[in-house]
């Protein structure tokens, strides 16, 4: 065996190949390539899908606030009295 202190192994070498997941063109149930118009449809459809779940989380409105501070009040006034 040939021990040598001062010899450092050079690393192994990592190569990455990406590879991009593309859902419009993959096949559907039919086993068919959807054509540009459901490609279209298929991005309008995800784009107004997300558009939804950002109004959705919005939160509180003004209203709703407003009457959380009057119910808040009420029960105050009816505690202190």
């Amino acid at each position: 065996m040939d021990f040598t202190f001062l010899h450092h192994p050079k690393p192994k070498k990592f190569e990455y190949k990406p590879r991009y997941y593309q859902p419009e063109k993959e096949p559907d149930e039919q086993g068919r390539i959807p054509d540009e118009t459901e490609q279209f449809a298929r991005r309008l459809h995800r784009e107004w899908n997300s558009k939804r779940t950002r109004q959705e989380k919005k939160g509180f409105s003004k209203i709703t606030v407003l009457w959380l501070v009057i119910i808040l009040g009420l029960l105050l006034y009816f505690i202190l009295r």
